[in-house]
């Protein structure tokens, strides 16, 4: 799991099983870093209060947070990670 900054928005791209997500790096609850969180099951939780977001969908699966966080379209070109900014 690794933040990046594209087009002035920061982005986390997690790699889950053989798999690349990418969702704006922020939770939507305090606007902590996601990056610094943890995955489990398929899901990214926010470090700080533990809200847990779908990592294919960005779903928000649990309070504190109830709005979804973005997610990006993500793939791998010639050995390059690529992210769609849209």
């Amino acid at each position: 799991m690794r933040p990046f900054t594209v087009a002035g928005v920061t982005i986390v791209v997690v790699r889950d099983g053989d798999e690349l997500y990418a969702l704006r790096d922020q939770c939507t609850h305090e606007e902590y870093p996601l990056s610094e969180g943890w995955l489990e099951d398929g899901c990214l939780f926010c470090p700080m209060h533990g809200a847990k977001f779908d990592l294919r969908t960005g779903a928000a699966l649990s309070l504190p947070a109830y709005e979804d966080v973005a997610t990006f379209p993500v793939r791998v070109r010639e050995g390059m990670v690529e992210v769609k900014m849209e």
